[in-house]
């Protein structure tokens, strides 16, 4: 349910937008979700599908990407994303939550 207030702010970012730059319509919008920042990607639809009527993304398409955690190795230094458990797949060392990633929800590009 925290995903409203969100995708109001996210409405009128793009309305901003569009006055900005004299756009009168937008046909799509692309964001990027990460595991971690407790946003469901289906609520984010379903709440942009229904506030956005009679916003200047009233019937964009919503494209969402969602992105894992990265983790590094404590041992040999690999980067690798977060999977069932904190374990290296290279050398089975313990992997360190790489700090920021996996929490993005960020509006990534528009189409006019």
């Amino acid at each position: 349910m925290h995903e409203l207030p969100a995708v109001e702010d996210i409405i009128r970012a793009l309305d901003q937008e569009s006055e900005e730059k004299h756009i009168s319509s937008i046909t799509e919008v692309n964001m990027i979700i990460g595991e971690l920042s407790s946003y469901v990607g289906e609520c984010v639809q379903l709440y942009f599908d229904i506030l956005s009527a009679g916003h200047t993304c009233e019937g964009a398409k919503l494209n969402i990407t969602h992105t894992r955690a990265k983790l590094k190795c404590s041992c040999c230094g690999l980067l690798f994303d977060h999977g069932r458990d904190f374990s290296c797949p290279s050398c089975k060392g313990e992997g360190k939550l790489v700090k920021g990633t996996g929490e993005e929800f960020v509006i990534a590009s528009i189409r006019y």
